[in-house]
């Protein structure tokens, strides 16, 4: 078996292209797009309870330090966090991050968010295909993983619409606001991106 080259050394590009949408590693400069996000369309309230950066980013400052930080992410190759542009406007809309879970497998996960003045356009199922095309055929894995709450039925409507295999559910294993809700496991192996796209082109 060859032996795999150090995860610092591995080379992938740093952005890619859909029909509509640019998506791309977080450069600096990009702080505003990011806080703008937040500061529109109900987004804070609509997105509280599924990122961090609905409650966490108050300012330009923070993010702009935010999306310094996630850049250093993807130099360090601790996560692969990429931004979502309109390819016509430029305007910024939502975010996928991919988190390792094994490189020796390898085997990542991927979630996402976009902008609620977006939804229901088909972009979040165009990004997250061509993130699985990015995964697959550059980053050559082998196995996604996307966990999703079982009461966001938008997200797991999307990963059922796009291929993945629910792998397991995880019934009313969080609380929140005393509110209980479950989490969903779903799927993606090689083989399957292969029978599901492969025979497309």
């Amino acid at each position: 078996m060859t032996k795999m080259k150090h995860i610092l050394l591995q080379e992938f590009p740093s952005k890619f292209e859909s029909n509509r949408l640019r998506i791309r590693k977080y450069e600096n400069g990009d702080g505003e797009a990011f806080f703008n996000l937040f500061e529109r369309n109900d987004n804070r309230n609509f997105l509280k309870d599924h990122v961090d950066e609905a409650t966490d980013i108050l300012s330009l400052t923070d993010a702009e330090i935010r999306v310094r930080t996630l850049s250093s992410w993807w130099i360090s190759r601790t996560r692969i966090v990429l931004g979502i542009w309109l390819k016509e406007s430029e305007e910024y809309i939502g975010n996928i991050w991919i988190e390792p879970k094994y490189w020796d497998v390898p085997s990542f996960e991927i979630g996402y968010y976009l902008d609620k003045g977006y939804i229901g356009k088909g972009y979040a199922t165009e990004a997250v295909i061509r993130s699985l095309k990015f995964l697959f055929e550059d980053l050559n894995t082998h196995k996604v993983i996307l966990i999703t709450r079982d009461n966001n039925e938008r997200s797991y409507k999307l990963a059922e619409r796009v291929g993945f295999i629910k792998e397991g559910h995880f019934k009313e294993s969080n609380i929140e606001n005393g509110k209980r809700f479950g989490l969903l496991y779903y799927r993606m192996l090689r083989t399957e991106y292969s029978n599901l796209f492969k025979k497309e082109e």
